[in-house]
């Protein structure tokens, strides 16, 4: 049986799914309207708190600020501050909610094309969404994807640093493209709670992993990722 990194992680994707659907229709008011995607204009600032679970709780805050709007195409400009200092990057985020340019992890920025749908707008009109976007590896030089599954729960009260809000609860799996000889690609699992009236999430929770292969009793599987993020935080634009 042929039991490559990529088939050994699709079978790992498959019970959490069969759980979520279960979860998803049992415990959250679903949608009763649909949500467009935001409207980003120069200005809009979104500040967050970003808490590592991984580090004892060390925090790092993220601003965001949309800089510059061509043609329905949003460039946010993203800076980090934490203890070890400020780090800068872009994204580019399209009239449809698509991320367009911009990294899924330690990594120098890249374009998706067709743009990763991270929350499938409008939301609420395709509920699960399922995307494959392939993707060229500079470091292998070959070809591979990144896959995503997402499911909106329905709505959700919320409380964080910047208020109380009324949410769309969803909840996504990611599996990038990074997979080796000796690894798996990494899983990403995150719950999401959105709000319109910020143009964006107000609280994020993502836990990743990947595993061993081939590496006999001593495999293991990897965490590399438990972290929430909080919205403190946000002006419009103008």
């Amino acid at each position: 049986m042929l039991t490559t990194p990529r088939l050994r992680a699709l079978r790992r994707l498959a019970v959490p799914l069969g759980a979520l659907l279960l979860v998803a229709c049992a415990t959250r008011p679903s949608l009763t309207e649909s949500i467009a995607p935001p409207h980003l204009v120069i200005g809009d600032h979104w500040e967050y708190r970003i808490t590592d679970g991984l580090r004892r709780g060390a925090t790092t805050r993220l601003d965001v600020q949309v800089v510059a709007v061509n043609a329905g195409v949003a460039t946010m400009r993203m800076v980090y501050t934490n203890d070890y200092g400020r780090s800068e990057r872009t994204e580019e985020i399209g009239a449809d909610g698509g991320l367009r340019a911009g990294s899924l992890r330690n990594e120098v920025a890249r374009r998706f094309s067709p743009p990763l749908k991270l929350i499938d707008f409008p939301i609420g009109e395709k509920s699960p969404w399922r995307q494959t976007v392939d993707t060229f590896r500079n470091d292998t030089q070959l070809k591979d994807d990144i896959l995503i599954y997402g499911e909106v729960q329905g709505r959700a009260p919320v409380t964080v640093p910047a208020g109380s809000f009324d949410t769309v609860a969803i909840y996504r799996i990611v599996q990038l493209d990074d997979d080796e000889f000796w690894r798996s690609r990494t899983t990403r699992r995150d719950s999401i709670r959105y709000a319109p009236e910020v143009k964006g999430i107000v609280r994020e929770i993502r836990d990743a992993e990947y595993f061993e292969v081939n590496s006999g009793p001593d495999s293991s599987t990897i965490r590399t990722e438990y972290t929430t993020t909080e919205l403190v935080s946000f002006t419009p634009g103008k």
